[in-house]
């Protein structure tokens, strides 16, 4: 996993609050998606869990969850989260890229997070997706879209605690979210952005097939307003529905 990560998510949260912030509705309505989506509640993996808001929300629908993430104090606050809501998630900590979880599952989740590597690196993941997931199981990766990010790089927006500004790297094809704090040094997430073309090679050997998607939304940061629901041509991310179709090669 390349360096920044392991650093960058405790400061994040210690800016924002991300982790530690209540379900939103948003988390509520992702997990009613996916179970619509599967048709039922079943086993549930989530990649890069943070604070665990949809991996509650998904097990108070019924979902038997487990919640992976890097970050030993995210775990925490995942299990804080499900006692709170009288619910049971299966808390793991470790880097997806090499964690241990010999099972499998009805669906794997991964948002807001990949490309957080090299294109070998999503591929050795969607490797690993692919054997986390059972026969008739269904992948749902949140995936960034290149034309929002650099369409909008430049933008900054200020908090009391810091400034966060966008950014896009050309030539890597790869977003930035950078946060300054009042004092202190910036921290700064990178990740590859990949157009359904562009993940359709990377999926080549992986076994998975990508069948269908669906756009994210957008936030304008002319009006500075959110609209969560936008055509894909405008949207910053799309959700990539995956399925098994054979074994890796």
């Amino acid at each position: 996993m390349t360096h920044w990560t392991e650093s960058f998510y405790p400061q994040q949260d210690a800016l924002t609050g991300c982790y530690t912030a209540p379900i939103h509705p948003f988390h509520a309505a992702l997990a009613s998606r996916v179970t619509a989506q599967l048709g039922r509640p079943g086993t549930l993996l989530e990649l890069g869990a943070g604070g665990g808001q949809f991996a509650v929300s998904a097990a108070l629908l019924g979902h038997e969850v487990t919640a992976l993430d890097l970050w030993a104090g995210a775990g925490e606050f995942t299990r804080r989260l499900a006692r709170t809501q009288g619910v049971n998630v299966d808390v793991v900590t470790g880097s997806f890229y090499d964690a241990p979880l010999p099972r499998t599952f009805d669906a794997v989740c991964y948002w807001d997070g990949f490309g957080i590597g090299t294109d070998a690196e999503q591929r050795h993941l969607l490797t690993r997706l692919h054997d986390w997931l059972a026969p008739a199981g269904s992948g749902f990766v949140e995936v960034y879209t290149p034309w929002y990010w650099a369409r909008h790089a430049g933008f900054t927006r200020q908090d009391g605690a810091y400034t966060q500004g966008y950014g896009f790297d050309a030539d890597g094809c790869r977003m930035t979210d950078t946060y300054t704090p009042v004092t202190g040094d910036p921290i700064t997430q990178s990740l590859r952005c990949y157009s359904p073309a562009d993940l359709r090679l990377l999926l080549a050997g992986t076994g998975l097939t990508l069948t269908g998607l669906w756009p994210g939304g957008e936030y304008d940061p002319g009006t500075r307003t959110w609209h969560p629901e936008v055509p894909l041509a405008r949207a910053q991310s799309y959700t990539a529905l995956l399925t098994r179709d054979s074994a890796p090669s």
